[in-house]
Formats: C-alpha cells, structure tokens, sequence
C-alpha cells in the first residue's frame, strides 16, 4: 500500500487514466460510433481528471496550511510525513522541524518575558510603559502597556489601565511626564501625606513603528540626605579642624598674657614687653589666618552666576599659556598647548573657565616639578559631539588613596596649598551644566577634563 501512496506513482496513475480514458472515447465515438458509451467514457474522463486537480489540491492545500500556520503562529500544526509518498517525506520532516523550531522559540520568549515582567514588577522604582501620542491624545484610546506594583506604592494610585486616569488623578505628575515627552530627567518633590523627592527619567524608543515612552522614577531622599549629611559632617570636620588649629594658641597666648598682666600689673620690663608684643603678634598673625580660612570658604560659596558668551577655544587656551608661562618657566617646566582649529567655540563665561584652567594648570605645576622632562599639555577633544578641555601633567600623580578627596574643600596635600581650587573649580563646572573629571597615576602623572554639555557648544566656522 505504500508504493500507491507515492505522489508520482498517484500522479502516473491518474494521467494514464486521462489518456486511456480519452483514447476510448475517441475510438467508441469515430470507430464503433457508440456514441451512449463514448459520452459515457468521456463522463469517466472527466472524474479523473477533477480527481487529479483534488490531489494536486491537496497537495498545494498542506503547503498553504504550512505557511498559514508560520504566518499565524500555530505552532501546533503537524504534517504526516508519509501521506504523499517519498518525495514530500523530506518536505514535510522539515515543515515539522521549523514549527517545532517555532515552538521552542515561542517558549523562550514566553519565558524570558515572563522573567522580565516578574523582576519588573518587583522592581524597587516605578516603571510605566505607555504610547507617546497618549501625552497629546486625550480621547483615552492609549492604554497603558505596562505599569509595576511601585506605582502604586510609590503614587498612592490604583494600577489604572489609561493614562488619562493618571493625568486625572495626578495632573502635576503627568504635567511633569509631559514636559519630557522627547526623554530626559529631572527632579521633583512629590506628596501624598509624605514628602517624598523622585527622580523621574523618560526614554523615547520605537517599537512596531509606534513611538513608545518608558518612564522610570524613585523615591531619592534618603540617599540625598544620606549625602548632605556626609557632606555637612566633611565640612564640620574641616571647620573643626581649621578653627580649632587657630583658637587653641590664641587661647593659650591670651591666657599667657592674662598671667602677665595680671601679675606684673604696671610693673613690666622689657622681657615681659617683649614677650607681650611676640604673643599679640602671633595672635594676629593666626587671627589673619582664620579670616583667610573664612574668606576663602566664602569664595567657595559664593561664586558668581556665568555670564555666557562664544569663547573661541584656540584664543582662550593662548590667553591661558600667556598668563601661565612665567610660573612654569620659573620651575623649569615646559607648558604645551595642542593646536587647535579656530573654528571651535563654546559658549562659557570665559573668566571663570580661565580660573578653573589656571587653578589646573597651576596644579600640574607643582606636581611636576623636580621631575625628568617635566610638562604640562593643554588640549582640546570633540568626540562624539562632547568637547572637553584637558590639562594633563607627567607629575608625580595622586594616591588612590586620595582621589575621592581632592574635590573635598579645604583638603590639600601641598604645604602652602588652600584645598579649594578643585572644589571651586568643580562648583563652576556645574554652574556650567559640566563635569570634571579626574585619571591619574602614581609616579605616572594626572590628567583633568572639563566635559562640556551640547547646549554650550558651538563649532559653526566663524570669522576671527
């Protein structure tokens, strides 16, 4: 039975039939002129050869089957690879092998989704998922594709399934979501019975040609007022000691002469004169020094808003080796700056990026002086569309060990150093909107950059 179910064999079959079929009608109907039974035979013929579209039928039906059930999924479908005969036995095995392969994808994602959605919804932020035209589209067709359980701990909200019940319920969280409908982040104060601060992020991806917002908050407080708690004990230690170190020979010297006054009353000799004069001298001298320490943690405080203006980097940077020059010829020290083209610019205040240059530079100076060769290069980078200024010295570099203290006001490892040139120069980065960022290696060198953000760069030519 096996050898009549081959589609050949079938197929052989059926058009040998066609051919008898049509030979008999045409001998029946012109030679013996039997024209009942010619018709008949030609009825027969007919049979077969509708049988034979049926087969080829079947044949293209099991085919479309296979790729309707790709085309929808259905994973369930199986092909028997003998019921046409051997030569669809090894078209049909590989049917099966794709839609098991199917399958067995299928399960995977099921499973990786079903992972996904499970640390999702477990996870300690908030994390919303809905379509970018529901900001702006207020018809409520939009659902929420996807909302965790933080949510609604976090928003004191049910877990709604349109974004328009949240902009209902909330108007100035979702006014806040709006304002980042293109992606960003910022920071807000949010209240339901408790003051909580959130740090909320939004980020714009495509999917199926439809724009997407995932927006993602927490709740930061604890961290920043674990941070500002570090920071005010940093500063109270640094005050502590710094005011301590004047106040305690002050104290000691007006106490000495308290003894003196209190004992030689009118009667003082030169001796206790001079030692008098020596005391009161010394107590200027450290009470100068503590109005220096307060004058200087004022310059930390209280630095000036940036006046921003284009600021050719070529000019700045030649401006900046003039000044410097001097004190790094004086040590011996060979000051370079990388050309740069002239039509780079960026919008800064050019005196406080010159301060911050200057303080880095100066720096770098006494890190590499007494070294072999020393130098100190000045350079200018845009990669990837971030400029940056970079002071980079082959000085004796910074401890590990100290790397996370530079920036720390006041702290300092050169004996006549004030600790806040970082600090200050770091506060005018972020008045910048900019960073700094510090490599370096011991017995190596260090290198500064001040990374800069797009909205304060220019690189148009521009006529000098």
């Amino acid at each position: 039975m096996l050898f009549f179910r081959q589609f050949h064999i079938q197929l052989l079959i059926r058009l040998l039939g066609i051919l008898f079929g049509l030979l008999a009608t045409g001998w029946l109907w012109f030679g013996l002129h039997l024209y009942f039974t010619a018709v008949g035979t030609a009825i027969l013929t007919a049979l077969l050869i509708g049988n034979l579209y049926s087969y080829i039928q079947s044949v293209n039906g099991e085919i479309s089957l296979f790729i309707s059930a790709v085309r929808n999924r259905d994973n369930g479908a199986w092909f028997n690879p003998v019921k046409f005969g051997k030569p669809f036995s090894s078209l049909f095995v590989c049917f099966n092998e794709i839609l098991a392969t199917h399958r067995n994808i299928t399960i995977e994602k099921e499973a990786i989704f079903q992972l996904m959605n499970s640390v999702l919804e477990r996870a300690p932020f908030g994390l919303i998922v809905i379509p970018q035209a529901a900001l702006t589209d207020h018809s409520g067709k939009h659902p929420i594709l996807f909302i965790n359980n933080a949510v609604e701990e976090m928003l004191q909200i049910p877990r709604f399934k349109y974004w328009d019940r949240i902009k209902d319920h909330n108007p100035d969280f979702a006014a806040h979501i709006a304002a980042l409908a293109s992606g960003g982040k910022k920071f807000i104060e949010y209240s339901h019975g408790a003051k909580t601060l959130l740090s909320i992020e939004t980020q714009l991806i495509w999917s199926r040609e439809e724009p997407l917002l995932i927006i993602s908050f927490q709740d930061i407080r604890n961290e920043v007022e674990q941070k500002e708690m570090e920071a005010w004990n940093k500063l109270i230690n640094v005050l502590t000691h710094e005011i301590l170190n004047s106040i305690t020979p002050i104290h000691s010297l007006a106490y000495s002469i308290k003894n003196i006054l209190d004992e030689k009353g009118r009667k003082i000799d030169e001796e206790d004169l001079a030692d008098l004069q020596l005391g009161a001298t010394t107590i200027q001298k450290r009470t100068d020094g503590l109005m220096g320490f307060v004058s200087d943690y004022r310059h930390v405080a209280e630095l000036p808003s940036p006046q921003l203006q284009p600021v050719i980097v070529s000019e700045l940077f030649a401006r900046v080796k003039r000044l410097m020059q001097p004190l790094a010829g004086e040590k011996s020290i060979r000051l370079d700056v990388v050309p740069v083209h002239h039509r780079y610019r960026m919008n800064v205040d050019e005196n406080l990026i010159e301060q911050v240059l200057i303080n880095l530079i100066t720096n770098g100076i006494y890190a590499a002086e007494g070294r072999p060769d020393p130098l100190i290069t000045i350079s200018f980078h845009n990669r990837d569309g971030q400029f940056s200024l970079t002071v980079a010295d082959n000085g004796k570099g910074i401890p590990a060990s100290n790397l996370d203290k530079i920036f720390v006001p006041f702290f300092t490892t050169r004996d006549n150093g004030s600790g806040i040139g970082l600090t200050i120069s770091r506060n005018i980065m972020k008045l910048h909107h900019g960073s700094i960022e510090v490599s370096s290696t011991e017995g190596t060198g260090t290198q500064f950059s001040l990374l800069f953000p797009n909205d304060q760069q220019e690189d148009d030519p521009i006529t000098v």
